[in-house]
């Protein structure tokens, strides 16, 4: 898809699963997302703007904290390779046709162009692998053309280019390009901003002219050491080498950017802000909303309303200031009447420096409380390392699922996204770092986020860390395997702030360490009670507690290794104040049939094989299958309410069941595919798995895994070994897929359900071997039954709630949500109980 998916090709094209969407709510999306463009002619208007860092919603900056509006002007601020800025509305088209485009340019600081280093002009064409703008911003190739600071005009690379005087500060760059046939020829000139005199030229024929459909950019500082075109050359280091007589480095302003010809397509609706996106959650009548903004000045309006349509109108319900380093304006609405569908509106008014604004508008709708749907289905998404961005295929295929709930669980970006590493430090730039990315994620799911509430939860990767044991929020103070957050709270802040402020009120909102927060929290939807877990910011590191490792303090090589040294007291894995809300919550069945856990990863040690075929591990600390005794103390509780768990971060789809005594004795847990596989994982057993189902794969049934805990494996996906090269075969190659989850509450069964990713999940016979599973809610708490109580006949209540208590020690056994009003309660010992039946 050259074209962004348009609102309405996108309702279109999912319209046999998006049944739940509104006719209104389709409307006006359609209309927002209109090509509103009267001419393909573009000028920039930064002349216009306040100071800030955001250009504008026409623009995509390549790094976001290296670039700045100044003064009227654009500027790259930082000397590096390959710096670039992306014009979203408009692009080069197939057909053939006339391009004209200038900008005029000098150097930060006002001295000569010739008087330093650097380079600077345009890049046209920009296309990346996958036929979309958007992937073309981030892993696009194209052609450039520009100046040198030591007066040489260019084309791609040094060698035939032509000088050009340089001894003004500022000059106007100008490019035209006219087709003949399937041939084009391009001008690149230089001309005197003062009368147009022509300071020099350059012309190249007989290019052809399918190289020059694409994106249009700006570009300071071209990398020719490799001659990237995009962001792969920003990876070396200005002192990498390069061509002879590279010229260097050097800060450059950018400014009335004109872009006008035949060839040039204008496509308005693609402008990204300035709200970027949002997401929301509903959860006993407490509606929480988060608009995610870009960073603005101080100029700038400061906040964003929030409105609802009421009998044909808008009315606003409340304002919100903009958070100065998250850039979110997070909303909180009580008594929310979620019996109906809501159409809503975030609306922020864009200054102009003239003291003039536009009002700017981003729609959906808050879906009504599907409290009598029989099933409520929840997509399970993690590991986007982005290399497919923005997944247009992937989504449109989530968007005929038409998922109720979407659960963001963990690791929504990687260092690697975006390209250009990640930058730690100075704080203030760091974080913009991270707003890159993050931008990148709502950009990916903006359209399924708006209209439907979500779960985000950061992972290792989302706080720049390739493992995370947050030891309560801890510095890492030595090794990242002895513990703690690698960045400074306040960075960690604006990540929690960016990807949770929209969850319920968490069950207690007291910081950890370091002032970091907390989003750990009940959400009730549907009449599906989820606990949200934090299962990797309280998580103990590994190395300096449990035996040398002798290499990576979080990789067991030793074939001699013995789990059971390795689960020492005074270890944790939820930390005690998550696990008593977790005890709390197995018995708060308020508006709830059934029960289910979320967190970033499963309770088990499963994969065997971690990187490449050959790298084989005896135990992995990332593991939640350690510390065992306190993964046991959790599952305990979880399994108490018959809770399914939904998970992700293995890059290994599976459905598992626990054990803690012994096998299937706990929970059920789905370990979603990732959405872009990066790393690879198998599951490799050494020897077949007992007590299979007749004909399932050798891998499957019952195994220890490696800290020793009880593991029967229902289901596992494998990747290639080795995968295709091409980026959408590779990926799907590598198990990256889709993932559901689906809650029937009349039948009381969740069913898995699981697609490669090039799969039409509408189609049947698409899932991966092993799927769709489907598991009654008894399994969830699989241990063996040695008696029964009396047979329960209730009357009065329809679905009563049942708990069982022992009185030896009144403690819970568990806790049930009838289906009926006869049921006839199992115990695991013998003695005395308590039987309680209430409606919460």
């Amino acid at each position: 898809m050259h074209d962004k998916l348009s609102r309405r090709k996108f309702l279109h094209e999912t319209a046999a699963g998006a049944a739940g969407l509104t006719v209104a709510a389709e409307l006006a999306a359609a209309q927002q997302s209109a090509n509103t463009s009267q001419t393909t002619r573009h000028r920039s208007s930064w002349q216009a703007a306040n100071d800030r860092v955001w250009l504008g919603a026409e623009y995509w900056a390549n790094p976001l904290q290296d670039w700045r509006i100044a003064n009227g002007r654009i500027e790259c601020i930082k000397p590096a390779p390959n710096r670039n800025v992306h014009l979203l509305t408009r692009r080069l088209g197939e057909q053939p046709g006339s391009l004209q485009m200038s900008v005029r340019l000098g150097r930060i600081g006002g001295g000569r162009l010739a008087g330093g280093k650097g380079s600077a002009g345009f890049r046209i064409g920009v296309r990346g692998p996958l036929d979309d703008y958007r992937n073309s911003v981030i892993h696009g190739r194209g052609i450039d053309a520009g100046i040198t600071s030591d007066g040489r005009l260019f084309f791609g690379k040094l060698s035939g280019s032509a000088p050009v005087d340089l001894a003004a500060k500022s000059i106007e760059l100008r490019l035209q390009v006219e087709a003949s046939g399937a041939a084009s020829t391009i001008t690149l000139s230089a001309h005197a901003i003062e009368d147009g005199k022509l300071l020099g030229e350059l012309t190249r024929d007989s290019i052809p002219s399918e190289r020059l459909t694409g994106n249009l950019a700006l570009v300071a500082n071209f990398d020719f050491g490799c001659n990237a075109s995009n962001n792969k050359g920003a990876k070396k280091s200005a002192a990498s080498g390069g061509a002879k007589n590279d010229p260097g480095l050097g800060e450059f302003w950018f400014s009335d950017w004109t872009v006008d010809g035949s060839r040039v397509e204008a496509h308005d609706a693609d402008a990204y802000g300035p709200i970027l996106f949002s997401q929301y959650s509903l959860s006993r009548g407490v509606l929480k909303l988060t608009a995610q903004m870009p960073p603005l000045g101080a100029e700038d309006e400061q906040t964003v309303r929030l409105e609802v349509e009421r009998d044909g109108r808008w009315v606003e319900l409340a304002r919100e200031t903009i958070h100065p380093e998250a850039r979110t304006a997070a909303f909180r609405i009580e008594a929310w009447d979620a019996t109906r569908e809501t159409p809503y509106r975030l609306a922020y008014a864009l200054k102009s420096n003239d003291g003039g604004s536009q009002q700017h508008y981003w729609s959906g709708v808050v879906r009504r409380d599907p409290v009598d749907q029989d099933v409520l289905t929840v997509a399970d998404v993690s590991c986007n390392i982005h290399e497919a961005f923005p997944n247009a295929a992937y989504t449109v295929n989530m968007a005929k699922l038409n998922p109720d709930l979407i659960a963001f669980v963990g690791d929504q970006f990687y260092e690697s996204t975006g390209g250009f590493g990640v930058q730690r430090s100075p704080l203030a730039p760091a974080i913009l770092d991270y707003l890159r990315k993050w931008y990148l994620h709502g950009w990916t799911w903006r359209e399924l986020m708006r209209d439907r509430p979500s779960i985000s939860i950061p992972d290792d990767h989302d706080v720049y860390q390739g493992n995370i044991w947050g030891e309560s929020g801890a510095p890492q103070t030595t090794t990242q395997e002895a513990g703690g957050y690698n960045m400074p709270a306040p960075w960690v802040n604006v990540v929690i702030r960016t990807q949770t402020s929209h969850l319920p009120d968490p069950w207690d909102a007291t910081p950890c360490k370091q002032g970091i927060g907390v989003y750990a929290c009940p959400l009730v939807y549907g009449r599906v009670s989820f606990a949200v877990l934090a299962d990797r910011q309280f998580k103990s590191g590994p190395e300096g507690k449990t035996p040398p490792t002798g290499g990576r303090g979080d990789h067991v090589t030793d074939p001699n290794f013995d789990p059971k040294t390795a689960d020492l007291p005074g270890l944790q894995l939820l930390g005690p104040g998550q696990l008593e809300h977790l005890r709390q919550w197995t018995t708060d069945w308020r508006g709830a049939d059934m029960k289910a856990v979320i967190s970033q990863t499963i309770f088990t040690a499963m994969a065997t094989t971690h990187g490449s075929p050959k790298g084989r591990l005896v135990a992995d600390y990332d593991t939640n299958g350690w510390p065992q005794s306190e993964r046991n103390a959790a599952l305990g509780e979880i399994r108490k309410a018959f809770a399914f768990h939904i998970a992700g971060d293995q890059h290994l789809p599976a459905i598992v069941h626990y054990g803690i005594d012994e096998h299937g004795d706990a929970g059920l847990a789905f370990a979603g595919p990732a959405v872009n596989t990066g790393y690879p994982r198998w599951f490799e057993p050494l020897s077949p798995g007992e007590n299979r189902a007749p004909g399932a794969p050798e891998n499957t049934g019952d195994f220890l895994d490696s800290f020793g805990n009880p593991l029967t494996v229902l289901a596992v996906a494998d990747g290639k070994q080795r995968p295709r090269t091409a980026v959408l075969e590779k990926l799907h190659d590598k198990v990256s897929g889709l993932g559901l989850v689906r809650f029937d509450k009349r039948r009381r069964t969740v069913t898995v359900e699981c697609w490669p990713f090039l799969a039409d999940p509408t189609q049947p016979g698409t899932q991966f071997p092993g799927w769709p599973a489907t598991f009654d809610v008894l399994a969830n708490y699989g241990r063996k039954a040695v008696a029964q109580l009396p047979r329960l006949e209730v009357r009065g209540i329809s679905s009563p709630l049942l708990e069982v208590v022992d009185e030896s020690n009144g403690e819970l056994v568990y806790t049930l949500r009838m289906s009926g009003a006869t049921w006839q309660p199992h115990v695991f010992a013998p003695g005395s109980y308590t039987v309680k039946i209430s409606e919460p």
